[in-house]
């Protein structure tokens, strides 16, 4: 029988979900929107294929979502909703309600692993971590590996004798596969630790690998349909990855980057904490499911050069368990002598500051723009009265530029843009439009038009994020990006 909090902890772990998914506005990596949302627009005919990103005509990309995202915006523009702002909402709620049921199945699946007294521990942490609402609402290939990783493991930690299991477990290695194919890596240490651990037999392994390759059909099916030519593009990535790219540069890491970012990024405490998690998991249970699962994966993306900390997204929904069955592995070898501070005021002490931690940043997480803050400029674009011409400058260099313009999906048909090396530029130009300017930090005056000047109308990020960003980042904080309207002098009757 379910206690009162484990009954709502999963209602409050939707409503902060909600809430995500309505205020996370915008994107937090380029690919969220560019080889997604921007694939989708093309192939439905709402944009030129030249504006996409070079890895469409590499057909790089499975087009799973871009396909997912096509049906979900044709179903809406027919019901007669053709609000950009609304229609990516639409792909961020569609995920949050999947990531809510693929959790609540995954808590369900490991509550015999959790002791009683720290099972409520265990929800506050799978629905309330404060990164994993964050990344419940992104529509992107790590958030949905990363869901389609935990409904394989479900079945398996569950009832991994039942017949279905293996089944099940092999079409969402498939579907995560088609999301991000550098899951191949976890899904290959699932399958050694069911023929090596489990000793599993051929049969179900058999059903695994067949429900994994007919998914992987039915993707190359997919992207045929949708580049219009046979192709995979699982082997194009993987063909990539071998052989590199000579016309693109990547950032290249040493192979303990990961490492250092988790600390950083999910703040030194929860960071510390995970870091830990995982050293007891691979030291205490190196024959369980979740250390094959996750060691192979990992080891994969340490020996890459190149790094970004999004690909290591698809295990955000293994931190709570890990902490679980750290704290756990803890409590059994703590000796009699400390297990009353342990148990006591010192675990009660030692929580307070991570809560607190944990509580500010699901705020600032759930309830602010990803990224740069792009969505929430267009909104201010869209707000504006009437139909009026508008251009927009943006005052940045042309390599960095990507960070902060505005795609062509979320402004109106009447918008114009372009890039600019000096904020007096668009004031010398006069053509009717309306102009903004999106830069970082106050504008000086113009020289050559003294009494027109740029007034800030719009933020990309709330004020009080922008402190508390600048607060934690210290020296590596950035200046916000703001966006100015050019005010003309007022006439002389006027003043």
């Amino acid at each position: 029988m379910r206690t009162l909090p484990e009954r709502w902890i999963p209602v409050a772990g939707l409503a902060v979900l909600l809430v995500a998914a309505w205020f996370s506005t915008g994107f937090q990596s380029a690919d969220e929107h560019y080889q997604i949302i921007a694939f989708a627009e093309a192939r439905a005919g709402h944009q030129p294929l030249a504006g996409l990103p070079w890895e469409y005509a590499a057909q790089l990309r499975s087009t799973l979502l871009p396909s997912v995202c096509m049906a979900v915006f044709g179903a809406a523009r027919g019901l007669g909703n053709h609000d950009p702002l609304a229609l990516a909402f639409f792909l961020r709620l569609i995920t949050a309600l999947v990531a809510f049921a693929a959790v609540l199945r995954f808590v369900h699946a490991t509550k015999p692993m959790v002791v009683p007294g720290l099972y409520c521990g265990y929800l506050l942490l799978s629905f309330l971590l404060w990164f994993l609402p964050f990344l419940h609402v992104r529509f992107t290939g790590e958030t949905w590996s990363g869901i389609c990783l935990i409904l394989a493991l479900a079945p398996l930690l569950e009832e991994p004798s039942k017949r279905s299991a293996f089944l099940q477990s092999g079409l969402f290695l498939g579907l995560a596969f088609l999301c991000r194919p550098p899951m191949l890596a976890a899904a290959m240490g699932i399958v050694a630790w069911a023929a090596v651990v489990k000793r599993t037999g051929v049969r179900s392994l058999l059903e695994l690998a067949g429900a994994f390759a007919l998914v992987l059909l039915a993707g190359i099916a997919l992207d045929s349909w949708f580049y219009g030519q046979f192709t995979c593009t699982a082997w194009n990535y993987f063909k990539l990855g071998i052989a590199g790219s000579p016309g693109h540069d990547f950032a290249e890491f040493p192979w303990w980057y990961y490492y250092a970012w988790v600390f950083k990024y999910a703040t030194p405490l929860i960071g510390a904490a995970i870091l830990v998690a995982f050293g007891l998991l691979c030291a205490t249970k190196p024959r369980h499911l979740l250390t094959w699962a996750i060691v192979p994966f990992l080891v994969l993306h340490m020996v890459v050069p190149h790094k970004e900390l999004r690909f290591l997204f698809p295990l955000a929904d293994l931190a709570p368990i890990m902490l679980i069955l750290a704290a756990q592995a803890l409590m059994e070898r703590t000796t009699a002598r400390w297990r009353h501070l342990v148990h006591g005021n010192l675990a009660a002490a030692a929580i307070v500051l991570p809560v607190a931690i944990n509580l500010i940043a699901l705020i600032v997480a759930s309830t602010t723009p990803a990224g740069t803050g792009i969505a929430r400029l267009a909104g201010y674009v869209h707000k504006l009265p009437g139909n009026p011409a508008i251009r927009i400058s943006y005052l940045s260099a042309q390599a960095d530029v990507w960070r902060i313009r505005i795609p062509a999906f979320y402004l109106p048909p009447y918008a114009t843009d372009t890039v600019v090396d000096s904020p007096c530029l668009p004031m010398a130009t006069s053509d009717g439009a309306r102009s903004l300017l999106v830069a970082q930090g106050p504008l000086p005056p113009c020289a050559g038009a003294p009494e027109h000047r740029w007034v800030e109308v719009e933020s990309a990020q709330p004020r009080w994020k922008e402190w508390l960003m600048k607060a934690y980042e210290m020296e590596d904080a950035k200046p916000g990006w703001k966006m100015y309207e050019a005010k003309a002098p007022m006439p002389n009757n006027a003043r």
